[in-house]
C-alpha cells in the first residue's frame, strides 16, 4: 500500500462524518434553487420586499427539507461503510473546528439576508469580490488543515477565485448570462452569483467527497492468499 493511499484512508477515517457527501447536496440545491429565484425578475404588481421575505422564507423551509435528507441519508453510510470511532483528540478537534463552521454558517446566512435587503434599499453592489475571496482563502485552509489530502478543496477555492478576478474585471459570465436570457433579470445579479457559487461549490464537493469515500472505504477486502508448499 502507497503513502498516498494511507494519506487517504487517514484523512476519510479522520473526517468520516463529513465525507458523506451525498448528505450535503441536498443543501446545495437549496442554494441553487435560491440563485435561479433571484435570476427571474418580480412579477408586476408584486411589492419588491414581500417578494423577497417569500423567497427568503421558501429557502429557510427547503433548507429544513435538506436536513431531512442529511438524516435520511445517515443509514445508508452506516450500512455501505460502517461506523468509525474517533480519539478524544480528534473528537476536540473535529468539534472546535465544526464550532467555526457553524458559526461561519450563520455569519454567512446573516450576511446573506443584510445583502438582500441592501439591494432593495441601496442599488449599490454587494462586494462580491470580496466575499467570493474569502470563500476561497475559507476552503484553502480548511483543506490544508485537514492534511491537504482532498485535492477538489483546492480546484472549488480556484472555482472562487476566478469567479472573483472575472467580477473585478467586469466580466462576470453570470451577469452576461442573466442579460442575454429573455425570462431572467440582472437586478439581484450579485445575490445570483454568490447564492449560485456557494451552492455549486457544495454539491461539486459533496459529490467528490462521496467519490473519495467509494474509492477509500467502498471496497471489498481482498481475500488473503496463503502459499502452497511446493
Amino acid at each position: 500500500m502507497s503513502e498516498q493511499q494511507l494519506q487517504r484512508i487517514q484523512f476519510v477515517t479522520t473526517y468520516y462524518d463529513w465525507v458523506q457527501g451525498l448528505r450535503f447536496v441536498p443543501l446545495g440545491v437549496v442554494y441553487l434553487g435560491f440563485a435561479a429565484w433571484m435570476a427571474l425578475p418580480t412579477p408586476e404588481g408584486v411589492d419588491a420586499k414581500k417578494h423577497l421575505a417569500m423567497g427568503i422564507l421558501v429557502m429557510l423551509g427547503a433548507s429544513v427539507l435538506a436536513l431531512g435528507c442529511y438524516a435520511l441519508l445517515g443509514p445508508y453510510y452506516r450500512r455501505r461503510f460502517g461506523e468509525v470511532r474517533r480519539s478524544v483528540t480528534t473528537n476536540r478537534r473535529m468539534n472546535r473546528a465544526l464550532g467555526v463552521s457553524v458559526v461561519a454558517g450563520l455569519a454567512v446566512g446573516v450576511l446573506t439576508v443584510v445583502l438582500h435587503k441592501s439591494m432593495l434599499a441601496n442599488p449599490a453592489e454587494p462586494p462580491v469580490v470580496w466575499i467570493l475571496s474569502v470563500s476561497a482563502v475559507g476552503l484553502a485552509w480548511y483543506w490544508k488543515w485537514s492534511g491537504g489530502v482532498a485535492g477538489h478543496y483546492l480546484g472549488v477555492a480556484g472555482g472562487f477565485v476566478a469567479m472573483a478576478v472575472l467580477h473585478a474585471m467586469d466580466a462576470n459570465p453570470v451577469y452576461a448570462l442573466l442579460r442575454a436570457l429573455p425570462f431572467t433579470s440582472d437586478a439581484w445579479a450579485a445575490g445570483v452569483t454568490l447564492s449560485g457559487m456557494w451552492g455549486l461549490a457544495v454539491v461539486v464537493m459533496g459529490v467528490m467527497d462521496h467519490r473519495l469515500l467509494v474509492r477509500t472505504l467502498g471496497h471489498e477486502p481482498e481475500p488473503e492468499t496463503e502459499e502452497v508448499p511446493g
